[in-house]
């Protein structure tokens, strides 16, 4: 799938004449989401964007991704990721078909990294609901890269404790949505069925709401939670070990933002492990998690976009797209796979899924789990 990560997107806010020459899809984009294992529906991907308050004088805005009946999008626009400059149309998503038949769907929260934005993963946030999920993702205001380059960045600590009540909050407007008869989601998404999946900063995030921080208690409806490439450093010791839903962190061994040695390791000796599975990458980096290799393909694409955008674009592809980091296209199969099939496990409650969670070629995955 054609995308673009977002600190590079809004770079084109900036620039005096990056207009869109049109929204585009780049060539030799997947047109499905990547195999994940035998059983499972695939269904076709449906998009809206709402707006979520997460706390007084903070609204978010944030994505929903759904399954959507294949024969119910015949004649519906395919979805735009729209950035000034740099527009792309979806290859999987449609733009707001009727939510599927069946249901309801377990939900899913995904939680960008710092500097990031909510559609900086659709290879993983389109491929959950292909496959039967409905997916929030919300840009955490202060910490997206459209405050990188305003300078609207808050402190760190703030950026920390916003993390789980901007989560919560997502999980309670989709509750509330279901709810709601008028809603277009009205009865289809089980939110007493929640999985949380976060990229560095969103690991953080999503291990922090998990383990209850800034609440009066843990939530009851988290099922399993997922790190990539997990930025474990501000999370305590102490609310590691309150983390007892089962836990996957993927890790990348070439990436030096959030290392496996300092990161993933003080995970794997704190937290209990109800179970925690550990899956690294040989040779992924810290932007294997995100669609920053298919951006830079937009450089190529338009030759006529302004010199310091595409050269902000080469300088973040040295994180995940050179010759020496694992294959992009080989580093989401493996993301999808495993995150797919733990939330299948783990979430769905599907016993058969345990199978996709095993080390499927030695030379690039290693799996371990503790229980």
């Amino acid at each position: 799938m054609r995308r673009f990560v977002g600190v590079l997107f809004l770079l084109a806010l900036l620039i005096a004449g990056a207009s869109a020459a049109g929204a585009q899809t780049l060539p030799g984009e997947p047109a499905a989401p990547g195999d994940v294992g035998p059983g499972t529906p695939t269904y076709a991907v449906g998009r809206q964007t709402i707006s979520v308050l997460s706390e007084p004088g903070r609204t978010l805005t944030a994505d929903v991704w759904y399954p959507a009946d294949p024969a119910s999008v015949a004649g519906t626009a395919k979805s735009v990721y729209a950035i000034p400059g740099a527009s792309y149309t979806s290859s999987v998503a449609y733009d707001a078909p009727p939510v599927a038949g069946g249901g309801p769907f377990p939900l899913i929260v995904y939680s960008h990294g710092a500097g990031g934005q909510r559609f900086v993963s659709t290879y993983l946030t389109e491929a959950l609901a292909a496959r039967g999920y409905v997916v929030v993702a919300a840009d955490h205001t202060g910490n997206t890269a459209l405050d990188q380059f305003t300078n609207t960045t808050l402190p760190p600590a703030e950026i920390v404790r916003l993390r789980p009540v901007d989560i919560r909050a997502e999980i309670d407007t989709v509750k509330a949505a279901a709810a709601d008869p008028a809603n277009p989601f009205a009865g289809k998404v089980d939110t007493t069925r929640v999985g949380l999946v976060g990229h560095s900063a969103g690991g953080t995030g999503v291990l922090m709401t998990a383990a209850g921080a800034g609440a009066s208690s843990a939530p009851t409806n988290v099922r399993a939670v997922v790190g990539l490439g997990a930025y474990v450093d501000p999370v305590s010791d102490a609310e590691l070990k309150r983390v007892t839903e089962p836990v996957m962190l993927i890790s990348g061994t070439l990436d030096d933002v959030t290392p496996i040695k300092t990161e993933t390791e003080r995970a794997w000796k704190t937290m209990p492990g109800g179970p925690f599975y550990r899956v690294d990458l040989r040779g992924a980096g810290h932007q294997s998690y995100s669609d920053v290799c298919y951006y830079a393909q937009l450089v190529a694409a338009r030759p006529t976009l302004p010199k310091v955008l595409a050269d902000a674009i080469t300088a973040r592809t040295s994180d995940a797209c050179t010759p020496r980091f694992l294959p992009i296209a080989t580093a989401h199969t493996l993301i999808d796979r495993y995150t797919i099939g733990f939330f299948d496990r783990y979430v769905k409650g599907d016993t058969a899924a345990a199978a996709r969670l095993r080390s499927t070629d030695p030379k690039a995955v290693t799996v371990r789990v503790k229980r």
